[in-house]
């Protein structure tokens, strides 16, 4: 449950802000530098805390700041440490961090929650020094920047000893020393690297920040244990400074095993010294005893300490562990590693450890180290005697004449370290990290050889550039990682095997910057044996060409390159897949459950192959269905011989039908030989049975297909599919398409086809029904047949002599030639109806249409076409996208009468299809989503056949009152009666329908609390409509629309721009509503829609419609203006009455702005629904005696009588009104009464900072 925020414990006589010193206005505190309401009503009673804590809350960063409690919020306080300079408590901080939520304009504050703290008390501090204070003010940026540090929640004072008190964060394990004397037996190498590790990461972001820590030390670095994982945090910044502002002292502070030799010696402190500190706790882990703990802690320490001694490490610590423990522990600052280099050795061990690196070194760290040395851990006695001057607490100390530091003598095992000393990508020293950083991110470049120099540095370029291509790369993987050979093919001189490679491909995810290898899972896999392995340049060429090929498209799996032991065949290694040829699946059994989206689906991916081919020179000699796999998803080539040069000779290899016919007259095989394979290919789709199934395979069949013989199509092929196949038939080759043509026409129609619901084009559209009907006819193809027995469709050689030059048939000459003329078809001739252009692409005026809506349709009449098609067209450029839709009357349902007005009639329908919603893609198209059905009203325009501007402009303006604020109901498009041609409105359906209604139906079961809330809504609209320039002109409760709990203005019929309203003898309305002036032929103004609101609000009083027992003629409108108006009900407030009398004053210049009118009512809306109101006060009350008040008047709404009977001329619809000779608008006594009593207690509502405020709901 949530709760305002509260503000009363703020002196509303205060006025003056405690942060910017800028006086308050009428919202009591100040807005600009506090919209949570937290700078004023307390102080820690010391102005540098205050503005420290106030510093905080005015910036907000990144939406957090400290907080100052009073002590009494804490309970259960309990001291758990004590340091050299503070002691440390548990405690239970009732209230708990203060959090927000965004709401109505306002924060508001939720309901507190009770936590666990620490409570950390700075000694000495009642007297705050500025030292303690940079204290505070580094810990909380700290605290802001980096996600290694404790919560610092705010600042509190023990109420007795007047000290300081910091909040933080409390943590379950305590110091890391108790934590490591405690459970040391069971804290494996893996946990304390990974502690380590976190330590490493805060301390190296606060490095980058610009300052140190000055005193690290087990006991201030905190343990948390949380889903299985220790996290630490670094604490205790106490005498930490940015790293250019250090000042010298002879005074030294610290735990004296953890201090530099250098600042033993009196030199500064810097970054290094806290990497010395680093590598005494590292010895510490391992030993699982504090530093020295046998010595007295004094200067023979110190002298001992500066000629080289460091603590002991425990028994089975790796010996890469205790070389960079002593790596941070030199005596020379200036040779300890950076704390990012830190960064990067824990962080590869940490992956080895987990078997997530692989490579020579992580398993070298994985293996032969750590796996062994975990089992030491139990044989390590933690048990020790302490001297008692063996001080863990930060002390001053203060040192003269010590001896210069002396280097340690490290002892290393530097074996492993010495192999690879050179990366064997770049020539470069491997940095400490154990590999080279720059070109082996995944660490996988060493290890490794096949031998064979070119292979290697080709494997290896591919690792490097893994971070260019989605991070594939190839590996070398040894033969012997491969289980469960089997031939399963030959392919000429080449063999290709199924096999089980135990290791599987090595996957990688890049966490916290760096790549973790993920657990290893053996797959099955193809090896194809490369016929060129003698020839290494070949066999290279080959490779290379493979890689770019799967790297451009990753279903092509190419995993890497082995090589056979006995041999020493070059093998790739590639993706194992079940998947069938296209003549033994779809052709063979499941023809006629394939669609036609299917089919081009597959053309498709076909022709993106053959195009990368033919991009590099490459063409394929063998193409044919036999060689084409297909998958669930994609349809790929088998293996093949590429060829870059076709020699000539007279022998031919292939299947005969799918060969070119200059290439059986003895022509070289080229790119375009390719395309016509591709146009055979393409028939067979369509009839489902294999080229020339019924003749002999022999040079009768040769002739033919030189003379323009070609297989028949299936029944039912699109015309324009038929088409592009005989452009790829043609006998002349060089006016077939090329392959990258073939792809764009193809790739069209899958887009087409396979969209999704995304947006198409107009020409897309027709396309899209020439194949839904080729659909139809799938289920008439007869797909049996009886083959030819000398119809081999397996790979032979031909020798062909003296056949005819190749020729194209009749009919294909006649197809060519029509596609000729139509080139310039009518699909190239369309002409945009809104920019008057050509479309681009053949598709549709995209600049002008992103939704593909504004041609296919039209309303009729010029004038409205334009009108929709602009907010068509404008939708690209608005954030919301809203346009409006022409929607054929037919796709409306269940419509019913639900009202009717002086000039319009309003429905209720069910709308079949629904608003059309899109989503944008990622190329920038768009996605139509699925269609629901929706009610809607259908307001129709009387005698509109012929629309006027005047209709247009209500259209237009309606329209712009949708665009520019939520609160108005939704405006989808418009349709047309197709009987009597008039135009209707569709809008939101208001399920509660007009506000007249819901008076004269539950008047008695609505509250005040009810009322003024729609009023708010009410009031809310006509300021905004007020803003944009706008008037209603026709406001009244028949047009103020109920949705659920809401209320709407409609019905902008007589709106139009204040600036350009022109004065005429005609006035439209309900006479009741109108103002006197307006009756009197004066402009309509703004203000005249308030007068219209004060009518209202009287009805909303009464339930009864205003003058119920009058006639509605000359006789009523002269009463008005001689100042009649609505009785009120029995027990309105008085400040209610004052308000409504305001609004209906005959003086329009005296009546309020809808903005004054808005604050007003918000201000009685907060004040009944917000207990935090209560003793706001403003316009002369406070909240809790207009809360009072209301609640009053609700116990007197029993009492009002509803029934009454109308009088028959008594008319609440629009109409044309014409009077003359009204006398000049003046007040009745009664409600000069009320306007002089409430300017006599005035108390200034005028324009107030929130004026200028959009107030939505």
């Amino acid at each position: 449950m949530e709760s305002e925020l509260s503000i009363s414990d703020i002196d509303s006589n205060h006025k003056i802000c405690s942060y910017c010193g800028q006086p308050f206005f009428e919202e009591l505190w100040c807005k600009k530098c506090d919209p949570y309401k937290i700078i004023e009503g307390w102080t820690s009673e010391n102005p540098d805390v205050d503005k420290f804590i106030k510093d905080t809350m005015y910036s907000r960063k990144y939406g957090t700041w400290l907080e100052w409690v009073p002590f009494d919020r804490f309970t259960d306080i309990k001291q758990i440490g004590e340091g050299g300079f503070s002691k440390v408590y548990s405690a239970t901080w009732i209230n708990g961090k203060a959090n927000y939520i965004f709401e109505y304009g306002n924060w508001k504050k939720l309901n507190p929650k009770p936590i666990k703290v620490a409570l950390k008390r700075l000694n000495g501090s009642h007297e705050i020094s500025i030292e303690y204070l940079n204290e505070l003010k580094i810990h909380w940026n700290v605290y802001l920047e980096e996600n290694f540090s404790l919560r610092f929640y705010g600042m509190t004072k023990d109420p007795i000893t007047k000290e300081f008190m910091m909040i933080i964060e409390l943590t379950n394990k305590g110091s890391l020393r108790s934590f490591y004397l405690n459970e040391f037996d069971n804290i494996l190498w893996d946990n304390k690297i990974r502690i380590l590790g976190h330590l490493i990461l805060g301390l190296n972001n606060l490095h980058k920040l610009g300052y140190f820590h000055k005193n690290l030390h087990s006991g201030n670095i905190l343990v948390n244990y949380d889903y299985g994982w220790y996290n630490t945090y670094i604490s205790d910044f106490g005498l930490t400074g940015p790293a250019n502002k250090q000042k010298f002292d002879n005074k030294l502070y610290g735990v004296l095993p953890y201090i530099a030799p250098e600042v033993l010696n009196g030199n500064l402190y810097t970054p290094s010294s806290d990497i010395y500190s680093f590598g005494i706790i590292m010895a510490e882990l391992s030993s699982g005893t504090p530093p020295f703990h046998d010595r007295k802690y004094d200067l023979d320490l110190v002298g001992d300490i500066c000629n080289g001694l460091r603590p002991k490490f425990g028994k089975g610590t790796p010996e890469f562990y205790k070389e960079l423990a002593y790596r941070c522990m030199n005596s020379n600052p200036k040779q300890r590693p950076k704390t990012d280099e830190l960064r990067k050795i824990l962080i590869f061990w940490d992956h080895s450890i987990s078997g997530e690196m692989f490579g020579y070194n992580g398993k070298e760290v994985e293996t032969s180290i750590f796996k062994e040395t975990g089992k030491e851990i139990k044989n390590i006695s933690t048990l020790y005697k302490k001297n008692p001057d063996a001080i863990y607490i930060s002390q001053s100390f203060s040192f003269n004449n010590l001896s210069n530091p002396i280097e340690v003598n490290v002892n290393n095992n530097e074996d492993i370290l010495n192999e690879y000393e050179v990366c064997s990508y770049c020539n470069k020293s491997i940095i400490e990290e154990l590999w080279c950083n720059e070109c082996d991110p995944h660490y996988i470049i060493e290890g490794w050889t096949s031998e064979i120099s070119d292979i290697d540095k080709f494997i290896k370029d591919t690792m490097y550039n893994a971070r260019n291509y989605n991070y594939y790369f190839l590996e070398w993987i040894p033969f012997d990682r491969f289980i469960n050979i089997e031939q399963i093919e030959e392919e000429g001189v080449s063999k290709v095997y199924s096999a089980i490679w135990t290791d599987g491909k090595s996957e990688f995810k890049l966490i916290n910057g760096s790549w973790r290898k993920s657990k290893a899972k053996s797959m099955k896999v193809i090896l194809k044996s490369l016929n060129e392995s003698q020839n290494i340049t070949e066999c290279l060429n080959k490779l290379k060409f493979y890689w770019n090929l799967y790297k451009m498209d990753d279903t092509l799996k190419f995993y890497g390159i082995t090589k056979k032991s006995k041999t020493e065949e070059i093998m790739m290694v590639v993706k194992f897949t079940n998947a069938k040829s296209l003549r033994n699946s779809i052709l063979t059994n499941d023809f006629k459950n394939i669609l036609w989206e299917d089919k081009i689906c597959l053309l498709r991916d076909v022709a993106f192959i053959l195009r990368y081919l033919h991009k590099l020179k490459y063409f394929y000699k063998d193409l044919h269905n036999g060689n084409i796999l297909q998958n669930d998803n994609y349809s790929y080539f088998k293996f093949f011989e590429l060829a870059n040069e076709q020699k000539s000779e007279y022998k031919i290899y292939g299947i005969l039908p799918y060969i070119a016919p200059e290439v059986l007259n003895g022509e070289r095989h080229t790119l375009s030989s390719d395309i016509y394979s591709f146009g055979i290919i393409m028939v067979e789709l369509s009839s489902g049975k294999p080229p020339f199934y019924n003749k002999n395979f022999n040079s009768s069949l040769a002739s033919g297909i030189c003379n323009g013989l070609r297989p028949e199509f299936g029944e039912g092929t699109p015309e324009i599919y038929k088409k592009l196949a005989y452009k790829c038939m043609n006998a002349n080759s060089y006016e077939r398409p090329t392959a990258d043509e073939l792809y764009q026409i193809i790739n069209f129609w899958n887009i087409i086809l396979n969209s999704g619901g995304k947006i198409l084009g107009y020409i897309e559209k027709e396309i899209k029904l020439i194949f839904d009907d080729a659909n139809n006819k799938i289920p008439n193809i007869s797909t049996s047949y009886e083959k030819n027995s000398e119809a081999n469709y397996t790979c032979q050689v031909f020798m062909f002599n003296n056949l005819p030059k190749p020729v194209n048939s009749s009919i294909i000459i006649s197809y060519l030639e029509e596609t000729k003329n139509k080139e310039n078809d009518h699909f190239n001739n369309k002409i945009c109806t809104y920019c008057n252009k050509p479309f681009i692409e053949k598709l549709w005026c995209k600049e002008c249409d992103p939704y593909c809506m504004i041609e296919g349709w039209t309303s009729g009449n010029l004038n409205v076409d334009k009108f929709i098609k602009d907010s068509i067209y404008n939708a690209g450029q608005r954030l919301d996208h809203k346009f409006l839709e022409w929607i054929p009357f037919n796709r409306f349902t269940n419509i019913e009468k639900v009202g009717e007005g002086g000039f319009a009639k309003v429905y209720s329908a069910t709308w079949i299809d629904g608003k059309s919603e899109y989503e944008k893609l990622n190329d920038g198209s768009w996605k139509k989503l699925k269609p629901k059905p929706i009610k809607v009203a259908l307001k129709k325009l009387g005698r509109s056949h012929i629309i006027s501007n005047k209709y247009l402009n209500e259209l237009k303006i309606y329209w712009n009152f949708y665009l520019n604020d939520k609160s108005y109901l939704t405006f989808y498009g418009l349709t047309k009666d197709l009987g009597t041609k008039e135009f209707i409105i569709i809008m939101d359906f208001a399920n509660e329908g007009n506000l007249r209604n819901n008076l004269l139906c539950k008047f008695i079961n609505t509250s005040w609390k009810t009322k003024i809330e729609w009023l708010l809504h009410l009031a809310i609209d006509l300021k905004n409509m007020h803003k944009l320039g706008y008037l209603h002109k026709d406001l009244h409760s028949g047009n103020i629309l109920r949705k659920d709990f809401t209320l709407y203005i409609s019905d902008f019929g007589l709106s139009g721009p204040a600036n350009e309203q022109k004065s005429d003898n005609k006035i439209y309305g309900v006479l009741p509503y109108i103002a006197p002036e307006v009756l009197n032929r004066e402009p309509y103004t703004s203000s005249s829609d308030i007068y219209s609101f004060g009518i209202i609000m009287i009805e909303l009083s009464f339930g009864k419609p205003p003058f119920y027992n009058r006639k509605h003629n000359l006789n009523l409108a002269l009463a008005i203006c001689n100042g009649l108006r609505p009785e009120f009900g029995k027990g309105t407030p008085e400040i209610y009455k004052k308000l409504a009398y305001r609004c209906t004053n005959a003086n329009p210049i005296e009546r309020p702005s809808a903005n004054e009118l808005l604050n007003i009512i918000k201000f009685w809306y907060n004040s009944v629904n917000s207990e935090s109101m209560q003793e706001e006060e403003n316009f002369g009350y406070k909240g809790k005696e207009i809360k009072a008040i209301f609640e009053m008047a609700d116990k007197k709404i029993s009492n009002i009588v509803t029934s009454y009977e109308k009088d028959p001329d008594a008319i609440y619809t629009s109409r044309e009104l014409t009077f003359s000779n009204l006398l000049k608008p003046v007040n009745s006594s009664v409600i000069s009464s009320y306007l002089q009593e409430d300017k006599t207690n005035e108390v200034s509502c005028q324009d107030s900072q929130l004026a200028d405020l959009d107030f939505k709901r």
